[in-house]
């Protein structure tokens, strides 16, 4: 069973479908479809069914996808370690940030270590909080900075700071005049979601449900431009976080604070925790704290 089919089998499950993968992994569909009858010959059990909206797997494909997924990030961690014992100054750290905050918390943070280290090359991959915690499992990234709470049974957490929401409306909306805003408030306003990855969400229709309604959701983005697009428009309100509002210039807009208790998170560094931490992961936390300003908890480096 060799790796590369384990590799194959695992991307098409991710992605859903044979073409997708295809275009993820820069191979033919057809040779994706030889490596996984071989895997099939080899197993003596049909893997995938192919359905009209993707594929999905059989009993024994659940099977294999659990261990292939664990073969393959050890397969990731004997490499990167052994890369490590021949130089730290070269190599690639694949970093996951979230859309909204990434740049706020981190941007100062990729200069710094792009000065420090120049010979790492730094892949940041930008998506919500959920879509992060699957890219981690995956072995997609390293490290990713990420909205808590985190499963603690697969993830290390390091908190570096926090966030709170705040209310985006048009300025001549009834509530733009206000200093502060409840959350109760609301209940009769469309509203400007995130896309469906964005852990916030969860936070935001907890909110609400204090309150005795879900959120009329009329729009959805993963971008802030194209929030404040749709918020200046008068399509809705929206909640976002405290430190992107504080990145919008427009004098259409208001940004209100929120009077309710619970709109703020804390924020963490994450990793998995029998994933190997290489040196240029180590390098990445280490100027992040020093950059952000927080303490690095041994547990988490070890």
């Amino acid at each position: 069973m060799d790796l590369r089919g384990l590799r194959y089998f695992v991307e098409v499950v991710r992605q859903n479908g044979f073409r997708r993968a295809s275009d993820v992994l820069h191979v033919t569909q057809p040779a994706i479809s030889r490596s996984i009858s071989s895997l099939e010959e080899e197993t003596g059990s049909q893997l995938l069914i192919r359905e009209p909206k993707g594929i999905a797997l059989t009993p024994e494909g659940e099977v294999l996808y659990r261990h292939a997924t664990l073969i393959l990030r050890q397969s990731d961690n004997l490499l990167s370690e052994l890369r490590d014992l021949q130089s730290m100054a070269k190599g690639t750290l694949r970093v996951g940030l979230p859309h909204m905050t990434g740049a706020t918390f981190f941007g100062s943070v990729i200069s710094e270590f792009r000065r420090k280290y120049p010979g790492i090359q730094l892949l940041i991959t930008e998506y919500g909080t959920n879509q992060l915690q699957s890219a981690l499992v995956a072995g997609e990234i390293e490290l990713a900075a990420a909205m808590l709470p985190i499963p603690d049974d697969w993830a290390l957490t390091l908190p570096f700071g926090s966030d709170r929401l705040v209310l985006l409306c048009a300025r001549n909306h009834v509530l733009a005049g206000k200093k502060r805003v409840n959350i109760g408030e609301l209940s009769s306003e469309p509203f400007i979601g995130f896309s469906e990855d964005f852990k916030v969400n969860e936070l935001i229709d907890q909110l609400c449900a204090k309150h005795g309604y879900r959120p009329n959701i009329v729009g959805r983005s993963g971008h802030l431009d194209l929030i404040v697009s749709m918020v200046v428009a008068g399509m809705g309100v929206a909640l976002v976080p405290e430190s992107a509002g504080r990145k919008i210039k427009s004098s259409r807009l208001s940004i209100l604070p929120i009077a309710d208790t619970g709109t703020s998170y804390g924020l963490a560094l994450v990793r998995v925790k029998d994933a190997y931490l290489s040196k240029g992961g180590r390098a990445w936390i280490e100027v992040a704290s020093k950059v952000i300003g927080f303490s690095i908890a041994d547990a988490f480096i070890r």
